[in-house]
């Protein structure tokens, strides 16, 4: 393995997430890189918005996050954890945030993972230029591609960008060889129902690069850290998913012939 200070390409990271189990295959430990270019209503992670330090405010504790890591000390965390990623098929997953802004510190991580036999999942919304979101996927085994609405005035409207370059990606990817899982967040009164229904038209036509598709219904445990953070929750006073709408969901895009999950 390479020395630390090797590379000047050192990422942003809030945490590392050992042990999970909802972000790719087996067991897995998950990089949360910071930093955003959407602002979803729903954002579970709000902390992951802002490429910065920040310090969350808690009743009896603070929590301060971010820290600036090479491609070569982040490896080094991460393959303490090897054992488990080989009996379970599991791996490393680059989450956020949107690691693809980060490309070159994800790519070369990725890389250094590689030669130490450890699969790799780069969890991304694809709101980036073509050859940023390439150079992060190149050294990916799996792509989780969040598509958050196919109609562009409710993508507008819920992320505050358009999906125009995000359905492109979708298409460039899926002509790359590499395993895509879908990932589809339902939120009800704003991309579900025909919303839901035309994002899986689209899905069906990226053809055989498409593994699996992921329903996420909304839900609201992160609602603490906005206040914990000192910033509004655009969905203050917002329910979970309903189970119904979830299970209509499901039985649609398995109608449809996809592998389903829920929650990932």
């Amino acid at each position: 393995m390479e020395s630390p200070g090797q590379n000047n390409h050192a990422g942003f990271i809030s945490k590392i997430q050992g042990y999970s189990t909802k972000d790719g295959p087996g067991i897995r430990s998950t990089v949360f890189c910071a930093g955003c270019n959407l602002r979803c209503l729903w954002c579970a992670n709000p902390e992951l918005i802002e490429s910065k330090e920040q310090t969350l405010y808690y009743k009896d504790t603070t929590e301060t996050i971010g820290q600036t890591i090479t491609p070569q000390e982040l490896v080094q965390k991460l393959v303490r954890d090897k054992v488990f990623y080989d009996q379970s098929g599991g791996g490393v997953t680059f989450s956020g945030g949107e690691p693809a802004l980060q490309s070159e510190f994800t790519a070369e991580t990725a890389a250094l993972l590689k030669k130490e036999n450890i699969r790799i999942a780069l969890d991304t919304a694809g709101n980036v230029p073509w050859e940023m979101l390439q150079t992060a996927a190149e050294n990916a085994d799996l792509i989780l591609y969040d598509i958050k609405a196919f109609d562009e005035e409710i993508h507008r409207r819920c992320t505050g960008v358009s999906n125009s370059l995000i359905l492109k990606n979708a298409e460039r990817l899926a002509s790359m060889n590499k395993s895509i899982c879908i990932r589809l967040i339902l939120v009800p009164a704003y991309n579900d129902g025909d919303d839901f229904k035309n994002r899986l038209d689209f899905v069906q036509s990226l053809g055989k690069a498409i593994c699996q598709v992921d329903i996420l219904p909304m839900h609201r445990l992160g609602a603490g850290k906005y206040k914990a953070l000192g910033i509004p929750d655009p969905m203050e006073g917002a329910k979970d998913c309903p189970k119904e709408i979830t299970g209509e969901a499901v039985a649609e895009a398995e109608r449809r012939g996809f592998t389903v999950t829920v929650g990932g």
